[in-house]
């Protein structure tokens, strides 16, 4: 399993500086080959099998940026230990959300459309094709020095980051930002004794 790990790594490498759209192909190329793994199919090592798929999404995914637009206004009032752990609990809450949708996968094909770029900005549409459904998910990524990362995703035209704002926003405004620290806390404990 680790010789699965370090190619999956050295596949990323690769992809560095590819275009968004092959950055994001060779991203989800590399979750699909944990996926149909057949070792990793036995619930002995299904805490492994997503340990393996954390490891490829916070490669890809830029967790800070997205806590960032996510609490948008309220962002610059938050202290840097308050903006740290709102980053750690936020990522586990969208890790969470994602992965268990990964893990649903059965097989669909993803189609990868033309990508848009802008200056050091992209998006990436893609469809799944799940029965007689085509269902769009879209990533938008920003470039970094050495490569691309996930800023945000959209679902079916429903951005992952507005979407959050809005709910968080409302939050906050009733209820301050320990009210909506309490909560996502309680979110992901209700996740974790769930998992169990």
């Amino acid at each position: 399993m680790y010789c699965l790990f370090a190619l999956l790594l050295k596949a990323d490498e690769a992809a560095c500086l590819n275009s968004p759209a092959e950055y994001m192909q060779s991203a989800v190329e590399e979750i699909m080959a944990i996926l149909k793994t057949d070792q990793l199919e036995l619930v002995e090592n299904s805490q492994y099998k997503r340990k393996l798929i954390l490891t490829v999404v916070r490669h890809h995914f830029d967790f800070k940026e997205m806590s960032k637009l996510t609490m948008g206004k309220y962002w610059k009032d938050l202290s840097d230990a308050d903006k740290g752990h709102f980053v750690e609990i936020f990522s586990r809450l969208i890790e969470n959300s994602y992965i268990d949708k990964i893990e649903a996968y059965s097989d669909e094909k993803i189609i990868f459309l033309k990508e848009s770029v802008r200056e050091n900005k992209s998006l990436v549409p893609t469809l799944i094709k799940h029965n007689n459904l085509d269902i769009p998910i879209s990533y938008k990524l920003y470039k970094t020095q050495d490569r691309w990362r996930v800023y945000d995703v959209v679902i079916e035209g429903v951005s992952l980051v507005q979407n959050y704002r809005s709910q968080f926003n409302s939050i906050i405004m009733k209820e301050k930002y320990a009210g909506l620290v309490k909560r996502i806390d309680e979110k992901l404990e209700k996740n974790a004794a769930e998992g169990e």
